[in-house]
């Protein structure tokens, strides 16, 4: 699936009403299209997938996410998506007959082949990793960046407080 004129035209005009509105447009976990790009301040999104900034191996790629701040001065803040949260233990799947030649260049992944975005991330795999990952894309993006999460277990809060606190390192926002 490609993006369609009714998909495109929605993302378009989201942007479009984020500048209206000075608010933030979020990519959401697809990556960045040229539908992000009609004036609107953006918030780029990447999940486990990795999608638009992603190695030829599916992990993160850090060179690519400088080029993609580099090349879009409206790219204004990073998020990282720490889990699936309504698929707990599994992954999302991208099936290859959906992935066109837009979606392929999008989101960095080959035409025709599933995809799959993991339950877990392979960047980072504890909170310490988490904070340490999170304060290096910060340093070599130069903008704030945080995390989305729908954890539900209170102690991955309390150790991420504790590091904080500790450490005065962290996410720069949390939705």
């Amino acid at each position: 699936m490609s993006f369609g004129s009714l998909s495109a035209k929605a993302v378009e005009s989201l942007n479009k009403g984020a500048l209206l509105a000075d608010a933030y447009h979020n990519t959401g976990e697809g990556g960045l299209s040229p539908y992000h790009s009609h004036g609107g301040d953006v918030v780029f999104h990447f999940g486990t997938g990795y999608f638009g900034v992603r190695g030829d191996d599916g992990n993160f790629s850090m060179e690519k996410l400088i080029k993609l701040v580099e090349e879009n001065p409206f790219v204004k803040a990073i998020e990282v998506k720490l889990s699936q949260g309504a698929k707990p233990g599994k992954g999302g799947v991208l099936p290859g007959a959906k992935i066109s030649k837009e979606i392929s260049k999008i989101r960095g992944v080959e035409i025709g082949k599933d995809v799959l975005s993991p339950p877990n991330h392979s960047a980072f795999s504890n909170v310490p990793e988490l904070l340490d990952f999170i304060e290096l894309i910060a340093e070599k993006t130069g903008l704030p960046v945080g995390i989305k999460a729908a954890i539900g277990k209170l102690e991955e809060w309390e150790e991420l407080a504790d590091i904080m606190k500790e450490t005065g390192k962290g996410p720069d926002f949390l939705t």
